[in-house]
């Protein structure tokens, strides 16, 4: 490849030897051809360096990058920093992309003009065996996001948002996991916080992207979660302190009852427990979320017991905006409207 491609795709790679066959597969099928994907071995100690091998020598556009385990993170900025794309995309190595993903945002991003530098979409969650989950919230959030990217991490997942090159250049790249005192897990919503503090965002109403969930997969690991949660938004806190600081304490809420469902789903009762505690101590209104109320029964009932008891597939569901646009899931709940109002106020106010 003689000329720089329109977009550098940037896979992290850790034993990921079960799924990175399919999900290079996804990124190499794209409609948008003019691309390269470089794949970061994170010093991996099954085949996935041979498996990366074999689709180069087939397809041109595909390198790998070999280094010590140093996290996601390090991985992520190792392929950022090899990349020559205009823009930049990341691809977790157990994730799936729609063939139009990146041809998507890249129209959008266009369209939204040079004050833009990321763009996200919308996304779905998919088992082991690729089978949906969920379709998710489908926000529809533009242009000035910072209050709302601290409120919630609506991109979902690092595999989510496309890039311009040269705003990661001016804003850093993605905490490495040595710069979060040896945790990881929130790298890509800092990221996304500091991007919307300096530039506008975008969005490509579609779902492009398949996030997958396993027990292994890092979003499970609560302790972990949680203090590089609370690291990133320290970090946060101090480059925002005109941002009121119950602002802060609802987005740890919100995030420790969205470790409470990651806890109770990979049977850590545990960690779902003291995740209830975290969520009430930060946001006393999530003592009105009769989920959390029966997860804590059940995680109590099986510490109790003993069993750690498989739970049945979860049903797949989908959420579609309200009257209003507000892409909340349609809760009329007390809780669901107290956090419709909140959620609208900080969107609409600006940065």
């Amino acid at each position: 490849m003689n000329t720089a491609p329109v977009v550098s795709v940037i896979v992290p790679a850790f034993n990921a030897s079960r799924w990175i066959g399919v999900s290079l597969d996804s990124a190499r099928a794209q409609t948008l051809r003019d691309i390269e994907i470089i794949v970061v071995d994170d010093g991996s100690v099954d085949d996935t360096p041979e498996v990366v091998a074999e689709l180069a020598k087939r397809d041109p556009r595909v390198r790998i990058i070999r280094q010590e385990n140093a996290g996601v993170g390090a991985a992520r900025n190792t392929g950022i920093l090899a990349a020559r794309g205009e823009f930049i995309a990341t691809l977790d190595a157990d994730d799936l992309w729609n063939p139009t993903k990146l041809e998507r945002q890249v129209q959008r991003i266009g369209q939204c003009g040079e004050r833009t530098a990321m763009v996200y979409c919308w996304y779905k969650t998919v088992d082991e065996d690729g089978d949906e989950l969920a379709s998710h919230f489908p926000f529809t959030v533009e242009g000035e996001a910072r209050r709302a990217i601290i409120l919630r991490n609506f991109l979902g997942n690092a595999s989510v948002p496309l890039f311009r090159a040269k705003a990661l250049q001016q804003t850093g790249l993605y905490l490495t996991r040595k710069e979060q005192g040896g945790v990881q897990g929130c790298e890509d919503w800092d990221l996304s916080i500091r991007i919307s503090e300096a530039w506008e965002i975008g969005v490509v109403p579609e779902v492009l992207v398949s996030y997958r969930q396993s027990d292994s997969c890092m979003s499970m690991g609560a302790a972990s979660m949680t203090e590089s949660f609370r690291l990133v938004m320290d970090r946060a806190r101090r480059r925002n302190s005109d941002l009121p600081l119950v602002l802060f304490r609802w987005a740890e809420g919100h995030f420790q009852s969205y470790l409470v469902s990651k806890s109770y789903g990979s049977r850590d009762y545990r960690s779902c427990l003291a995740a209830v505690a975290r969520a009430i101590g930060c946001d006393p209104v999530m003592i009105l979320n009769w989920s959390l109320h029966r997860m804590t029964i059940k995680s109590l009932m099986w510490l109790v017991s003993g069993k750690r008891r498989s739970h049945p597939r979860r049903e797949r569901r989908r959420a579609e905006p309200n009257a209003a646009g507000n892409p909340l899931p349609p809760d009329k709940s007390l809780l669901g409207r107290v956090q419709e109002r909140r959620w609208m106020r900080v969107v609409e106010e600006k940065n």
